[in-house]
């Protein structure tokens, strides 16, 4: 039997919206591995870079707790409780990435959202530099806010059938940048092999230059372009590819480019955090609002076109 009145039916609080979202999922288990020993550390220095680097104002953080150790949701029932992030989902399983972060994504109400591994640091701006490619390239379906020129042609096969004489080749991107993304995975070989410290390619416009080519370890993308990504339940909590097959190929089919700025504003701290990045000073950060309007294409162009076009380009261009 229920007594009395809801009293918040006559409160009418509106719910305030934000214009951007971070999804962050995070496993760090109880268990005696190295390769685990320092995840704690690395995930407290990636969350408040995050914080550091964002305004509350346009901006809702998201952890997923994929059935992490106690000490671990401790911690980010505090930052919850602090106000710090919006939302600290609770799994009772280890899910995965592409699980848990297809479910948020789709029930976000955010013009963009961000999906980042939980070992990202980011530096002052990350966040109005991304949002200046989307502003000035409409069809930017996932922008990463470094660049990664190595990863030009990966599911991206609309930006070179649409822009076959529009792609500029050039030394857009300065060294330390590349070479800040190669420190942090250890590793010397996709860049040097193909010159790509060498030459770039890149987008221009209104003297906005855009690198071609985004990963996905982190990425923003447009709801509007998530919201029409077909839904395939993913079979496997780490699946080789996954992101490949439910986020990069999808946005490439439906006309969509992967574009990254063309300097460096995040490192990849993996499972160590070097000594700068304890003592990196954060600027007062930058807000600009964004529009994201729906741009899909009303015209119908077989895929399979754009990927010849897209690999004619490949064996035309020398880097």
């Amino acid at each position: 039997m229920r007594i009395g009145k809801n009293p918040e039916k006559e409160k009418f609080t509106p719910i305030v919206y934000r214009q951007h979202r971070v999804i962050v999922p995070v496993f760090i288990p109880d268990l005696d591995e190295l390769y685990f020993n320092n995840l704690f550390s690395v995930f407290k220095a990636s969350l408040n870079s995050l914080i550091k680097t964002t305004d509350q104002k346009e901006t809702n953080i998201t952890i997923i707790n994929n059935n992490c150790k106690e000490e671990v949701t401790n911690y980010i029932d505090h930052l919850l409780k602090q106000n710090l992030i919006d939302k600290h989902i609770k799994l009772s399983s280890n899910y995965g990435k592409i699980y848990t972060i297809l479910a948020e994504a789709r029930a976000s109400y955010e013009q963009l959202i961000t999906i980042a591994d939980a070992d990202v640091f980011y530096f002052s701006n990350w966040l109005t530099e991304t949002k200046t490619i989307f502003k000035e390239f409409k069809k930017a379906g996932a922008v990463a806010p470094l660049p990664m020129p190595q990863l030009a042609f990966y599911s991206n096969n609309s930006l070179f059938f649409n822009n076959f004489l529009k792609i500029k080749k050039g030394k857009v991107v300065k060294d330390c940048d590349l070479s800040l993304f190669e420190e942090s995975i250890a590793s010397k070989i996709s860049l040097k092999k193909n010159n790509w410290f060498k030459n770039q390619l890149y987008l221009e416009r209104n003297n906005v230059k855009s690198c071609v080519g985004a990963g996905h370890f982190i990425a923003t993308y447009r709801k509007t372009v998530l919201d029409k990504i077909p839904l395939e339940k993913p079979k496997y909590i780490f699946e080789n590819g996954g992101e490949r097959f439910h986020l990069d190929a999808p946005i490439d089919q439906l006309g969509y480019y992967r574009l990254s700025t063309i300097k460096t504003f995040v490192y990849h701290l993996g499972n160590t955090i070097p000594k700068w990045v304890e003592e990196y000073s954060f600027e007062e950060f930058k807000t600009t609002k964004l529009d994201v309007k729906n741009n899909f294409s009303k015209t119908y162009i077989p895929y399979k076109l754009k990927e010849v076009i897209a690999k004619v380009y490949r064996k035309l261009i020398t880097i």
